[in-house]
């Protein structure tokens, strides 16, 4: 298992044109994280010549692409409007490309698999967000049984906080070995951190991807100062 930071970190400072997607890289192999993942939505362009430029500036930052994600806000046209964006992650050596926020992945069924069939022809693997409602995990599971793409897995999602006495560590249980990437959120930071139990539980599966980093409590880029130097000892 290794470390990325997500631009999600900094969306007010890229909201507010405080932070470039240059400067995200800068801070993010600074403060050593092994991996980066962008969210499409800070993203300046998906050609292929920024995808060339990115990949000169990964490379110079000693850095990998984890994984792009992609706000998924309306059904319409998913496939349109993601199809795209897999090529892009493509170009960019992404490990994976992951669709978030929908509450109920099967009432886009049809758009996902045919986006199951672009990753597979892509050989690029989709994860699907693990919705945060308690018991969600059955439905999604049942939609990668019947999808039955090897190339289609889950984003898991989940509290740094959230142990096994939490109502929705059986979702995490369940998903844990269908997960090609992991989303962990901080809405506080503790002043040591020696305990992360969903890292026991990746390790329990043998999960080796990148866990990004997607929420860290204001001011972002002092948290994540912090946080990286407790994160060192994790993930090995």
């Amino acid at each position: 298992m290794r470390w990325a930071c997500g631009t999600q970190c900094l969306e007010t400072e890229f909201q507010q044109g405080k932070v470039s997607i240059n400067t995200f890289l800068s801070i993010a192999s600074l403060l050593g994280f092994e991996g980066v993942e962008f969210d499409a939505k800070h993203l300046p362009s998906i050609r292929p010549n920024y995808a060339q430029i990115l990949l000169q500036q990964l490379g110079e930052q000693e850095l990998a692409t984890a994984v792009i994600s992609y706000q998924v806000t309306t059904p319409k046209a998913l496939s349109k409007s993601v199809e795209p964006i897999m090529t892009f992650a493509k170009m960019l050596r992404s490990r994976a490309l992951c669709l978030v926020g929908a509450a109920d992945w099967n009432s886009l069924a049809d758009e996902i698999k045919e986006l199951a069939q672009v990753a597979e022809n892509l050989s690029l693997p989709l994860g699907l967000s693990l919705p945060t409602e308690i018991g969600a995990s059955r439905k999604l599971c049942d939609l990668l049984d019947d999808i039955a793409s090897p190339y289609l897995g889950v984003c898991m999602e989940v509290e740094a906080e959230t142990s096994p006495e939490n109502e929705f560590w059986q979702d995490l249980v369940t998903v844990a070995p269908f997960t090609l990437h992991v989303h962990l959120r901080f809405s506080k930071l503790a002043k040591s951190l020696t305990w992360l139990p969903v890292i026991e539980l990746l390790r329990e599966v043998e999960y080796e991807g990148f866990i990004s980093v997607v929420q860290v409590p204001e001011p972002a880029e002092e948290s994540l100062k912090v946080l990286s130097s407790q994160l060192s000892s994790f993930a090995r």
